[in-house]
């Protein structure tokens, strides 16, 4: 009975749980309408900055080219042709940098470039057994017993030589050594085979002052210097330590060593007639290896990509990737990947009238060139002439005045001295490709669509969130934010913010009605009722559809941007509301709470009043009990 009496007095409480849920129901709900709220001010936010509408869309005619512009690069179309792709410069170390094998020596302690395995090899169809421990002279011998007859081997200048009377055969498909490879032997069909290169050189898993230079044990520790990066080399590092630790520094470069030529390399990592500094500080790394010019290293020259843009040029470019620093053409970047028709002069020969090129120049006689000259020309030529060539080799041509006269190989042009510095022969058949750019419409239609759906998308929401329905027995059922105002405000807002005309924009272009868009009238939704005339906007008027939604304080982008900003904001309308739903939420916790401890004490009382009633009930039965038991 106590807790129906209870139950009964928690009838208010009740009551205040309904209206905390339904509290908690428009904050949720305001909580979804923030964020689709949120997802509009991104979209208006795109809308409203100027760099969208001089993005650039880019094309090329080519796929040896590729291309990309930044805002606002002036549309149209470059013409580019392509010469020379630039390479990457390169320190060559002097060869042999590693001595000659000791013949005499266990093949693990030799000195092979190639390190030898133990296991078996085959020499006309004998198989020999390989031991490391063995010497090489040891090895050969045995090599020369296991295939008898008039098989032999010599040895010289750190190269093997095996001779028979038949043709020498190697090697089987089990064999386990590559003793052959270390060797450098191959087959060739003849009786006589010679390796194809030294087989001493260095083992990188040494160290430095255990290494087999040719020019001593180096420093067992120390430090160099390229390109201005220190790298310092302990006594545990091996020499690949070392070269990792070149290819992982700051210095810009790749080192690595060349087996079959046996000596080092260095190369810029970035293309381009560069140079690469090298300077041992302590140590003697860079001398050992033969890296420094004072132990006969030489820097292999990188180029400079060459290309003509529009007519312009011959113009220079560090890198493949020809940017405004190069071409003068502001934010276009375009990357070449193929190139003809430049060749460098190595030497003229001024009493045979020719040219030598540094490489294989790739004309055929009677084509047109002309002259790119960083430096002086060739004495008799001039660099504003075209000329004609006469091929005598796959590096050299002479020059003629006329096409017949190079195809006739009659009245070259006379070469009076040498040139100086970098002169190119530039051939009428270079890499060519046209690389369009135009206004990206398609980003600018994009995010207006983007930013009409998210609208519809947040104004249907609304409209679910507010509107009223009503069952079949008549009763009406509000929606759940139907009594908030703060809804109803945004939705009015937004439609008079996207359907209205912006101030301060006097041309055609005023309203979204203007470039297509359109209400029904009967909901704050709109739609694109003339694709057409979008399109037409975006290619022909797009200054004004730009202003459309960045005029300043009134464009329908900033518009709405700022009214959204202002919405959201940490002290903004939709803040405020929640925030006083919440407090309402907590205060009716407190009042339950407080309502609860009311019950309970007035549940504490009924509970004393009964145990009372009871005792006392408990009394009089005992009293009576008594009673009647004397009157008996």
């Amino acid at each position: 009975m106590v807790d129906q009496l209870s139950n009964v007095e928690r009838a208010p409480q009740r009551r205040m749980r309904v209206e905390q849920r339904t509290l908690g129901q428009k904050n949720g709900a305001l909580t979804k309408l923030k964020n689709e709220l949120a997802t509009l001010k991104t979209n208006s936010k795109t809308l409203k900055e100027t760099d969208l509408y001089d993005s650039r869309s880019v094309t090329s005619n080519q796929s040896h080219t590729t291309a990309t512009a930044k805002e606002g690069t002036s549309s149209g179309d470059y013409r580019f042709e392509i010469y020379q792709l630039a390479t990457a410069a390169k320190q060559l170390g002097n060869a042999d940098v590693g001595a000659s094998v000791t013949t005499s020596a266990a093949l693990d302690s030799t000195g092979f470039a190639i390190a030898v395995t133990e296991g078996t090899v085959t020499v006309q169809g004998e198989q020999i057994t390989v031991a490391t421990s063995d010497s090489l002279d040891t090895t050969l011998d045995a090599i020369k017993t296991a295939v008898g007859g008039s098989f032999d081997y010599s040895v010289a200048n750190d190269k093997i030589t095996f001779t028979d009377s038949s043709t020498v055969v190697l090697g089987s498909a089990t064999d386990t050594s590559n003793l052959l490879q270390a060797l450098r032997l191959n087959a060739n069909g003849t009786s006589s085979i010679t390796s194809g290169a030294n087989v001493g050189g260095m083992n990188l898993s040494k160290t430095v002052d255990e290494a087999n230079f040719t020019d001593g044990a180096g420093s067992a520790s120390g430090s160099f210097k390229i390109n201005e990066t220190s790298i310092t080399y302990s006594a545990t590092d091996n020499i690949t330590d070392i070269l990792d630790n070149i290819n992982n520094s700051e210095a810009g470069v790749y080192a690595n060593y060349d087996t079959v030529n046996d000596r080092f390399l260095i190369t810029n990592k970035t293309e381009g007639d560069v140079g690469i500094t090298l300077e041992d500080v302590s140590g003697d790394f860079l001398a050992k290896t033969r890296l420094l010019t004072a132990n006969s290293g030489s820097l292999s020259r990188g180029n400079n990509l060459l290309y003509n843009v529009n007519d312009n040029g011959p113009l220079e470019s560090r890198s493949n990737t020809i940017t405004q620093n190069s071409s003068g053409v502001q934010g276009l970047s375009v990357t070449a990947t193929q190139a003809s028709g430049a060749s460098r002069i190595s030497s003229v020969d001024t009493s045979g009238e020719s040219v030598t090129t540094t490489e294989s120049h790739g004309y055929s006689t009677g084509d047109a060139v002309t002259m790119y000259s960083p430096g002086t020309v060739p004495g008799g030529l001039s660099s504003s002439t075209t000329y004609y060539v006469k091929v005598t080799a796959n590096n050299s041509f002479t020059l003629h005045a006329t096409k017949a006269d190079a195809e006739a190989g009659t009245s070259a042009v006379n070469l009076t001295s040498a040139q100086s510095g970098d002169v190119y022969f530039l051939d009428s058949n270079p890499k060519k490709s046209t690389i369009s750019v135009q206004s990206d419409t398609e980003v600018v239609k994009t995010a207006i669509s983007d930013l009409i759906a998210q609208l519809n998308k947040v104004q249907s929401l609304i409209s679910s969130q507010i509107a009223s329905s009503t069952d079949a027995d008549g009763k009406i059922t509000l929606g759940v934010l139907a009594a908030e105002a703060l809804p109803t405000e945004i939705a009015r807002e937004l439609r008079s913010k996207i359907t209205g005309s912006v101030t301060g924009i006097t041309s055609t272009i005023k309203r979204l009605e203007s470039i297509g868009y359109a209400s029904s009238g009967y909901t704050n939704e709109i739609t694109l009722d003339d694709s057409e005339k979008l399109d037409s906007a975006l290619r022909d008027n797009l200054g004004q559809v730009k202003s459309l939604f960045t005029t300043e304080t009134y464009g329908v982008g900033i518009s709405i941007y700022d009214y959204l900003d202002n919405v959201l904001d940490d002290d903004g309308a939709m803040a405020s509301t929640q925030k006083n739903m919440t407090d309402q939420v907590s205060d009716i916790t407190k009042q339950i709470a407080d309502h609860e401890r009311m019950v309970q004490s007035k549940r504490d009382q009924l509970i004393r009043g009964f145990v009372a009633m009871e005792t006392s009930q408990a009394k009089v039965n005992q009293q009576m009990s008594f009673l009647s038991a004397r009157f008996k």
